[in-house]
């Protein structure tokens, strides 16, 4: 169901009108007719405009009919410019498209073309249009541009070399080449730099501790810091004024009032003797996250006495308290701004290291040309930009926009301003001096169309910032945003219990703001993040009549253990692990019972962390169910494959037995000299041999051929893919087989196949869809730690204004007020962050939402996680009053059926779907075979095989 959010006077009012014939020369690329170019049409396919659209609501859907109308009033294919940020994604919109048109030019498929017609509003479309537009399309599908950001972005780059000053040949580095790349460059700052400008640079950035490793530390600074600050410049580091330090003769009389002073209380004579001690040795740092100095700072806001816990300071002490404070706080920004400055320094050394070594490497990052054009697009004008490309972009349209990090924007802005201030033909007013008039000529028009949804923001740790959208309406010209809350996806039983759980996030305590609104206070910022997010969220509509069910229950109780040898001490509690290990072991149980009674269901089962899809997997498999993992796993999930990576390593380093240890106990040393009475070396320098004749990949394809008979289907099909991924790599003579290694470690690969249940992270499920959900860790914190820099970035559109290393929130209340709110707005990011991923979570469920928790340790349930956070929505919008929380398996929300599969009426949506919800065929699960050890102290059969 699409509304108007926001309505522009200036487009709503005006008439859209096709050309005269005599502003054309020519009529044959057009495949409507003159009458068909409706007003309505030309707007609907022309209007600069912004959708709002929630989880299941149709973004594609959307975009795709933007994309056919824009099509069907003549535009050429090569003035089109869709983006999305998968290469998936980009595949289902122009399939989308070109199955949408060939199956409405089948004249035996009349509901084709009528869905056609009901998606681009053209009552009247004739079907020979729909196949003259698919053939055009097919003629011309090398210059329909649907692509990738990463894409789109490579094609800018390569229109502009010499400007973004990239080397000839360049190409884009995979991950591994890129922690290389990363490892050279700091070794050759550290070889650059003076041992004491290095000590100085290490000195700082530790806050005065100097660590033993320098590489560690600035590869943590460089990995932590440099993408953020890459843009800013070094003068961004340094925007933090420090205050002027108390005289000395202050602080000393300071020390000598708090000695003097009396006090009955001992706790608070004591305090200030601490205090005094340290402002006679001019000993600050120490007291930077004293609880007396936090309150000093309350004291000022409320204007009241200091105080510490209950007792009361005398006045006559506010003065020295204000010593006090000041010199603390000199300490504490003193100590930030040289280590922001030191973290600047660092960045600018980094800066010209990594540029030199990929300019020699030819290699670069996406996020490397993604700032350069950055850089380039803030100099060049719109109309240099389309010449230099191959065609020019009239029509832009931009999916899943809520994931745009603001130096992509940057880019897309100067695309998208340039096809809105050209948009349309010429402008009058009608006869009777009303209305505006446009007059359009298809062929020639310009377009800009953006697709998002801010409630699905969860890319927010590469770089993805929601406000984007608001950055939309301000910055692109006679905007129309929209929005659509009606979801073609799930059950009204399960988006009833999302509205409810979001509309009423204002009922956790959290949600409740401080009676002092103190800009230094985390949770003012904790407080709007909730309040926000329940006043924005719409109510979601149902569009189908599907049976659902919702159920949030807690895990078992894990009971406190009894000390066998001391039966009379106190029981311990159980730890973390075990409650989880509890929690897991009780999920696993009701996925099996849930694929038990309807094999035929999609099964998604959502975790906050790649260890629990381990977990998980390893739990369901021991229970014999079909399960596989989203996204893919590295192939060292395999142990053949583990052998095999043994294997090189023992080349890379034959002096290590570990490797030689590893393998001589597998099947590999059948085929290997690994035999007591060999050379300890003789296996390396067999497989060295190999791969200096051979090559990496035969080699490869030699211990796998050797592991096969060795392994079940499951381990086979790894090792097949274990061979593809080394045809792929570039082994050379300069490179190490460790970074083979180290690539295999850390690439997934997804299995061929997808069972029927299916583990992955909340963030590898977006854009999927399942008939039922799990949501097995929801008891985790809200958020985790804060990022290790922040920047103060007022205009999206613009590089960083400022930028500061992170401090502790004990810490907040010394920053200069910008910098407070700087640092709050961080955590309020990060909380809708969280917020938008328990939404996404939530809403990948079509009938079936299964949400499991821990017992909460107290009644009150006010913990800062998602668990609490529904706890308290549901139950506030719920009469039942007696909901206890802390015991085991007690169900805290429920709603609807708990059968619903029963007599459930497939359809057609029985079986694979474009949400990659796949069902599995359960005969084609081979039983794993167990892998054969060799015992320690067997001797291999032989020897080794000639190879």
């Amino acid at each position: 169901m699409n509304k108007m959010a926001d309505s522009n006077p200036e487009t709503e009012d005006m008439q859209f009108v096709f050309a005269d014939d005599d502003v054309n020369d020519a009529f044959d690329e057009l495949l409507l007719e003159r009458e068909m170019l409706s007003p309505e049409l030309l707007r609907s396919a022309f209007e600069p405009t912004l959708v709002r659209a929630s989880a299941g609501t149709g973004k594609t859907y959307q975009l795709t009919a933007r994309l056919l109308k824009i099509l069907l009033t003549g535009a050429p294919p090569e003035s089109v410019l869709a983006t999305t940020f998968t290469r998936k994604a980009a595949g289902e919109i122009l399939t989308r498209v070109l199955v949408t048109l060939g199956a409405a030019a089948d004249p035996d498929n009349s509901d084709a073309l009528e869905g056609l017609r009901q998606q681009v509003g053209l009552p009247g479309l004739p079907r020979h249009v729909c196949g003259d537009l698919f053939h055009r399309l097919l003629r011309n599908i090398h210059r329909l541009r649907i692509c990738t950001l990463d894409s789109l972005f490579s094609q800018l780059a390569r229109a502009l070399p010499f400007e973004l000053e990239l080397p000839p040949g360049w190409r884009l580095t995979d991950e591994v080449e890129e922690v290389w790349l990363r490892q050279l460059a700091v070794g050759n700052m550290i070889d650059v730099l003076e041992s004491s400008e290095i000590e100085s640079l290490i000195s700082m950035l530790g806050r005065g501790d100097v660590k033993r490793n320098i590489a560690r530390e600035l590869i943590q600074v460089v990995e932590t810091t440099y993408e953020m600050s890459r843009q800013g410049g070094v003068e961004a580091w340094d925007s933090i004024q420090v205050p002027t330090r108390p005289e000395s003769k202050l602080v000393t009389s300071t020390a000598g009032a708090f000695r003097m002073v009396e006090i009955k209380q001992k706790s608070l004579r004591e305090l200030l003797e601490k205090m005094a001690d340290h402002l006679d040795a001019r000993d600050f740092g120490p007291l930077v996250e004293q609880t007396l100095l936090k309150n000093i700072h309350k004291s000022r806001i409320a204007k009241e006495e200091v105080k510490f816990g209950r007792s009361k300071f005398p006045p006559e002490l506010d003065s020295n308290f204000d010593v006090l404070y000041q010199a603390v706080q000199c300490e504490s920004l003193s100590l930030l701004r040289s280590q922001n400055q030191a973290t600047g320094s660092v960045a600018v050394y980094y800066e010209g290291a990594i540029n030199d070594v990929k300019q020699s490497q030819r290699a670069f990052a996406f996020d490397d040309i993604a700032v350069r054009l950055a850089r380039v697009f803030r100099d060049l004008d719109a109309a240099t930009i389309q010449n230099r490309l191959d065609s020019k972009i009239d029509h832009l349209l931009l999916d899943e926009f809520q994931d745009t990090a603001p130096v992509q924007w940057q880019v897309l802005k100067v695309l998208a301003q340039s096809v809105v201030s050209g948009a349309g033909g010429d402008d009058s007013a009608d006869a009777e001096g009303g209305s505006l008039v446009r007059t359009i000529d298809p062929r020639r028009s310009q377009s800009f169309f953006c697709v998002g949804d801010t409630k699905q923001a969860i890319y927010g740790w590469r770089g993805g910032v929601a406000e984007i959208f608001d950055a939309v309406d301000r910055q692109v010209d006679g905007i129309i945003s929209r929005s659509q809350d009606q979801s073609f996806r799930s059950s009204r039983v399960v988006l009833d219990a999302v509205t409810v759980a979001f509309q009423n996030l204002t009922k956790h305590p959290l949600a409740e703001p401080p009676e002092i609104d103190d800009p230094s206070e985390k949770s003012v910022y904790e407080a709007e993040a909730l309040q926000d997010f329940a006043k924005k969220f719409p109510a979601h509509t149902a569009a189908k009549d599907l049976p659902g069910y919702v159920r949030f229950v807690t895990g078992p109780l894990v009971p406190p253990k009894v000390d066998p040898e001391n039966p009379k001490a106190k029981p311990v509690k159980p730890t973390a692990k075990e409650i989880t290990a509890a929690l897991m072991d009780a999920t696993a149980e009701q996925i099996q019972a849930l694929n038990q009674a309807a094999p035929e269901l999609t099964i998604g089962v959502l975790t906050r962390t790649n260890a629990t899809v381990a977990m998980l997997i390893d739990r369901l498999e021991s229970l014999g169910v079909d399960v596989s993992a989203e996204g893919g796993n590295p192939l060292t999930d395999s142990v053949p494959v583990r052998w095999v990576m043994s294997a090189l390593m023992m080349v890379e380093h034959p002096g290590d037995g570990r490797w030689r240890f590893h393998i001589a106990h597998s099947p590999l040393a059948d085929h290997l000299p690994l035999a007591e009475s060999d050379p300890v070396d003789a296996a390396a320098n067999r497989l060295r041999s190999m791969i200096e004749d051979r090559g990496l990949a035969e080699t490869v394809m030699f211990l796998t051929e050797s592991l096969r008979p060795a392994c079940d289907s499951r381990d086979s099909v790894r090792l097949h893919q274990l061979v593809e991924l080394t045809t792929l790599y570039r082994h050379t003579a300069r490179s190490r087989l460790r970074d083979f290694v180290d690539l295999v470690n850390v690439k997934r690969v997804q299995r061929p196949r997808a069972a029927a249940v299916r583990v992955m992270t909340v963030h590898q499920s977006k854009g999927l869809e399942f008939d039922a959900v799990f949501l097995p860790e929801i008891h985790k914190e809200l958020i985790g730690q804060p990022p290790q820099c922040v920047a103060d970035l007022p205009d999206l559109g613009q590089p960083p204004v400022g930028m500061s290393r992170s401090v502790s929130e004990k810490q907040w209340h010394y920053l200069p007020t910008r910098w407070q709110r700087t640092f709050g707005g961080n955590v309020k990011s990060r909380v809708t962050e969280a917020l938008c991923l328990l939404y996404v979570a939530m809403t990948r469920a079509r009938q079936g939402l299964y949400i499991v928790t821990p017992p909460s340790t107290k009644r009150d349930f006010a913990n800062k996680n998602a668990a609490s956070l529904l706890f308290h929505a549901w139950a506030g919008a719920s009469d039942e009053a007696d909901i206890d929380p802390t015991s085991g398996n007690a169900v805290l929300y429920e709603s609807g059926d708990p059968s619903w599969w029963d007599n459930l009426d497939r359809g057609e949506d029985a079986g694979p779907d474009s949400s990659g919800a796949e069902s599995a065929d359960s005969d084609d699960v081979t039983p794993r075979r167990a892998i054969r050890f060799r015992p320690v102290g067997e001797t291999p059969l032989r020897n080794a095989v000639s190879v």
